[in-house]
């Protein structure tokens, strides 16, 4: 049934309305009547009707008003406007903000019934075009995702939109951001882009939460570089719109509805390549490249990358270090050919190989490198070749940091913590912070730290954030507050019994002793 809702201020008009016709045989209901227009707009947002024949001068808010807010959240809903005022400002008004019909008081039955059963055939014919485009997008959807289907699960309709399909391309879209997925935001990427998109020769599909795909047939999809060119121009008004940027996968040219899933599949493998372009790519895939799939991990290169790297550790420091196995990264990575998968595979192998070789049956100092890299889930998410280049660096780096601390006495191996502190004591820092960076156990490295300065971890926390306090306490225009925050103490009230405890004094009364000495 068709819900409707009646608004006018004048009780004798709305009772005459709401008895005038017999709504059941009209395919319609009365959902709620208003003597005013916010009670009409309260009624509207906890059951929303399909038709709304609203008086345009109400207590309130007035009828352009309902109509405005309710048309920006409820697009689909129609109106009928009614007044007395014999204004064309007015039936403008209404009419350009979506109205379907502009009635004058005194009413004629007649007409307002006409209007009715006008505006219930548009609300049927909009909820079978509805239908319809549901059904043609869980049909593509499914057809891209492989599912089969027999010629007799078609309407006519989708038989005709199918049998179209001569000559196509599969265009998908993948944000770039890495976030989880997200059917909302894939919803309004659907939405933004059927505003954006003029051409009749994209059909849309939300294939699921994390791809929005685009079939682009007939002319479009002939003529690469013009395809190119209006990705590139939608890639620019989506950033501009959501903030964030997206890359694009194209399939190789395709005929026939039953090749949508190769199709599909071709326009991921496109998409993949963003790994080593960047975000804001659009990727072509090439039927020339598909042996790449054939590649297979060389264990024996593998072996013999490992041990490069472990003569890089043993050999290089600082910077040189750096640039000599960010050259070595490049070079391990032309071996790959180019496959995603394959690199992302090897590479974890590669890991797990220079971190058991360098660290040997230490494993608790193992279980601190897998933690610290959380089993490589990272590699795992990468999604560009430069992501993937910091992970290796850092390993590296951890690795030469960790042969390094292997090797100091006990006093360098303080050092290292001390100087971690001085850098970091503005920061939330804990002792299991700290044991990953020198890859010792908490408890070891807390008995370790209390026998070599007769202090706990917590002492010489407290102790460096004080001595900066102490300095920020001179300046007299700095809340005390403040400066708690920025030395790295999380509440002023336990800043304050830390101070006292190293100092004797209160911040307070430590700041008035220092201004009052600095003045003599």
């Amino acid at each position: 049934m068709i819900k409707i809702l009646i608004a006018e201020d004048e009780q004798g008009i709305l009772d005459s309305i709401s008895n005038a016709f017999s709504w059941e045989n009209m395919g319609c209901e009365i959902s709620g009547l208003a003597q005013d227009g916010i009670h009409a707009l309260e009624l509207c947002l906890s059951n929303p009707p399909d038709l709304i024949i609203s008086d345009i001068v109400m207590p309130g808010i007035d009828g352009i008003t309902l109509l405005r807010y309710i048309k920006d959240k409820y697009p689909h809903t129609q109106f009928i406007i009614l007044t007395g005022h014999r204004s064309f400002e007015y039936a403008k008004d209404a009419l350009n903000l979506g109205a379907a019909l502009f009635l004058l008081k005194p009413i004629n039955f007649t007409e307002l019934e006409d209007a009715i059963l006008k505006c219930v055939e548009r609300i049927l014919q909009e909820e079978k075009q509805q239908q319809d485009e549901n059904q043609q997008e869980h049909i593509l959807s499914s057809l891209l995702n492989g599912y089969i289907y027999t010629r007799n699960d078609f309407t006519p309709r989708i038989q005709s939109l199918l049998h179209s399909l001569h000559s196509y391309r599969v265009c998908t879209f993948q944000f770039d951001d890495n976030q989880e997925q997200d059917v909302f935001r894939i919803q309004n990427l659907a939405l933004f882009c059927a505003s954006t998109i003029q051409s009749t020769q994209f059909i849309p599909v939300k294939v699921n939460a994390l791809h929005y795909v685009l079939i682009a047939s007939g002319k479009e999809s002939g003529q690469l570089d013009e395809l190119k060119k209006t990705l590139k121009q939608l890639q620019s008004r989506i950033y501009h719109f959501f903030h964030t940027t997206i890359s694009i996968g194209i399939s190789a040219l395709h005929s026939g509805y039953d090749a949508l899933h190769s199709a599909y599949l071709e326009s991921l493998r496109a998409l993949s390549k963003q790994f080593f372009s960047g975000n804001q790519s659009i990727h072509v895939f090439l039927t020339a490249n598909t042996d790449q799939d054939l590649t297979y991990t060389d264990y024996n290169a593998l072996f013999l990358y490992q041990k490069r790297i472990e003569n890089l550790i043993d050999s290089c420091q600082g910077i040189y270090l750096h640039q000599q196995a960010a050259s070595l990264f490049y070079e391990w990575i032309s071996a790959q050919n180019g496959n995603v998968v394959l690199i992302k595979s090897s590479f974890i192998m590669l890991a797990v190989l220079c971190i058991r070789n360098i660290v040997g049956q230490e494993n608790k100092q193992t279980a601190l490198f897998f933690e610290k890299y959380a089993n490589f889930q990272k590699v795992i998410r990468c999604d560009t070749l430069e992501m993937l280049k910091d992970i290796y660096l850092n390993l590296i780096l951890d690795l030469n940091d960790y042969r390094s601390i292997k090797t100091s006495n006990k006093q360098e191996l303080i050092n290292k913590i001390l100087d971690y502190i001085q850098n970091h004591y503005m920061e939330a820092i804990t002792l299991s912070a700290v044991s990953k960076t020198v890859f010792l156990s908490p408890s070891y490295l807390s008995t370790l730290i209390t026998n070599e300065t007769g202090r706990s971890f917590t002492d010489i926390v407290n102790e460096v954030r004080i001595s900066k306090a102490i300095e920020l306490l001179k300046d007299p225009k700095r809340k005390i507050a403040d400066i708690a925050y920025s030395v790295g103490f999380n509440e002023p009230q336990y800043f304050s019994i830390i101070f006292k405890k190293c100092t004797n004094l209160t911040p307070r009364d430590y700041r008035e002793f220092y201004l009052s000495n600095a003045s003599m």
